[in-house]
């Protein structure tokens, strides 16, 4: 009798741990994907935006970042120039390893008239809210403006 009691309490302890790892999987890939720390993000553009970008700077010159602008969680907006030309993309971010993202670049644009004209890919987000963050000088780091 003490023996079926006790299968029974593992078998029942069993079943709720496979329940719960099965919600916390479920509610995992319900959420879109990954949150990344932006901080991540933020330092691995502005430190990769010359070997990222899908064009090469003008006059043999080097690509810095001039701004993000983050949609959510897992969509930004990288703003990068040369001194000469201005460009921007759209990136998706998928998961992290360590501090590095997986990324895909989903559109690329150029300034236009009205904001940036996209010259390849789709901009899925487009007139969604953002968080746009910039370099200051004075503090020596990227700070959120909006």
């Amino acid at each position: 009798m003490v023996k079926n009691k006790t299968n029974a309490v593992l078998m029942f302890s069993l079943a709720i741990f496979v329940v719960l790892v099965g919600y916390l999987v479920i509610r995992e890939a319900g959420q879109g994907g990954y949150a990344l720390n932006r901080d991540d993000v933020i330092k691995f553009f502005s430190e990769k935006i010359n070997e990222v970008s899908p064009e090469k700077p003008v006059l043999g010159g080097r690509w810095f970042v001039s701004r993000f602008r983050f949609v959510d969680k897992n969509n930004v907006y990288v703003e990068y120039e040369d001194g000469h030309v201005t460009r921007a993309f759209l990136l998706t971010l998928t998961k992290t390893s360590g501090s590095v993202p997986d990324y895909r670049i989903v559109g690329f644009f150029e300034p236009g008239a009205l904001g940036y004209k996209l010259l390849a890919g789709e901009d899925a987000t487009k007139g969604q809210p953002q968080e746009i963050y910039e370099y200051n000088e004075t503090a020596k780091k990227w700070l959120k403006v909006n």
